[in-house]
């Protein structure tokens, strides 16, 4: 920015820029930090707003993360959602979960919703499109009913590995085209309900043999092997429409020369063995590959910055969510702990307010959500008149949610009983 055309206007630690006419359209000085705000997905404790869930939707937070540890009833977290949606109102507030079935399932029949098997059960049903199709149905119809806009489903890795631990039964399965076909059923039917899905884990976990919860792994395939098996299900999510990808906490060595933007992509590294390459999730080759070749236009979001892969980094969570942000990452999910969301908030408005690339990346960022807003989300009044339908007065839960019904009709695709 040239000097004669902006000021500067020091809050707290950081210094924000004021923008001029005709520069990258940005809000000035305070104003960053919620802009930075925005672009990170929180989570919390608790079955009930608390203190800290306050905090970070007063901080401008753009999206929150719930698990099981904010689940007991339909009614419950229906209310949950709608109160957290009227906290940040006139704003929209994203909320998601991670609703997959099988072993990754916030909501079960033990909150009274309807229990949903595996990808590899549905993957290995008699007709699996029309299994998918089913889940992906009767899922987008319950988090409707309690006011999730969201769920961090399909997995669309291919299960190539039998010793990869983290993705195993979470996979619809081994064969790419397969895995593909019946990912974009799940989408279709799922966004159909009025439920935004994202596609995971880009740009593929499962060949991987280490955890991304614990370290960080290393996909040591060749471009010419992911092209061919692990990114066509991905390809095949744009194609099907899907409203958000997630990018996973892994180093792809054969991504980073020509795949996407050619930026240069170092991250740490010794005098010893030379610079390391960054983790996918904060690749500018890796998610660039995913605008610039690929043609996806929605938002891309990061796993947790919480999870084992990115402690040891240099930087911490704060770097690499700006190193993210710079990369092309729309969303930082942030789940747990409210030190690290406010580090990765800091540091992005820090980044905002210094940098050019980082603040177009933000203002893109910022209509890419506004979209998937207008497209997904409930308002406040909306998520508060389906709250208050679960009132035990008035209905009774499974009138709405984990209908016997809905069970038998999964079951039925599927092929596999819950009992």
């Amino acid at each position: 920015l040239e000097s004669n055309k902006n000021t500067s206007r020091r809050v707290g630690v950081f210094t924000f820029p004021t923008v001029a006419k005709g520069d990258v359209a940005m809000p000035p000085f305070a104003d960053t930090y919620a802009t930075a705000a925005r672009l990170v997905c929180f989570g919390f404790d608790g079955l009930a707003m608390n203190s800290h869930c306050e905090r970070m939707i007063d901080s401008g937070c753009g999206a929150v993360i719930i698990f099981s540890r904010n689940i007991s009833s339909p009614h419950q977290v229906a209310t949950l959602c709608a109160s957290m949606k009227r906290r940040a109102h006139p704003r929209k507030l994203l909320v998601m979960v991670d609703q997959e079935g099988g072993r990754v399932a916030r909501f079960s029949e033990n909150n009274h919703f309807t229990q949903i098997p595996s990808a590899q059960d549905v993957g290995n049903a008699l007709d699996p499109v029309v299994a998918s199709q089913t889940t992906g149905d009767v899922i987008g119809k319950e988090l409707r009913a309690v006011n999730v806009d969201m769920t961090l489903a399909p997995v669309v890795d291919v299960n190539t590995n039998p010793l990869n631990i983290v993705i195993g039964d979470r996979s619809f399965g081994s064969d790419t085209n397969k895995v593909g076909e019946v990912a974009s059923a799940f989408i279709r039917a799922l966004q159909k309900k009025g439920v935004a899905a994202c596609a995971k884990h880009w740009p593929g976990h499962g060949d991987s043999a280490g955890d991304s919860h614990d370290s960080l792994p290393t996909i040591a395939h060749t471009y010419e092997r992911l092209r061919a098996v692990e990114i066509p299900p991905f390809l095949d999510a744009i194609a099907a429409g899907v409203a958000s990808i997630l990018v996973a906490h892994l180093v792809v060595p054969g991504m980073e020369h020509g795949a996407g933007d050619t930026a240069a992509n170092t991250k740490g590294g010794d005098e010893k063995n030379g610079p390391t390459l960054p983790p996918a999730s904060c690749s500018r080759s890796v998610v660039g590959a995913l605008r610039n070749r690929f043609g996806f236009r929605n938002v891309i979001m990061s796993d947790d910055m919480e999870m084992g892969a990115l402690r040891s980094l240099p930087g911490g969570v704060g770097r690499c969510a700006v190193d993210g942000l710079l990369a092309g990452v729309d969303l930082c999910l942030v789940c747990h702990s409210e030190e690290p969301q406010r580090e990765v908030i800091a540091a992005l408005a820090g980044a905002i307010a210094k940098d050019e690339r980082a603040r177009k990346n933000a203002a893109a960022a910022h209509a890419r959500l506004d979209d998937l807003c207008k497209r997904f989300v409930d308002g406040a009044e909306t998520a508060e008149a389906k709250a208050e339908a679960f009132s035990l007065s008035r209905v009774d839960a499974e009138a709405i949610v984990g209908k016997s019904s809905d069970q038998e009709r999964v079951e039925r695709a599927v092929g596999v009983s819950r009992l």
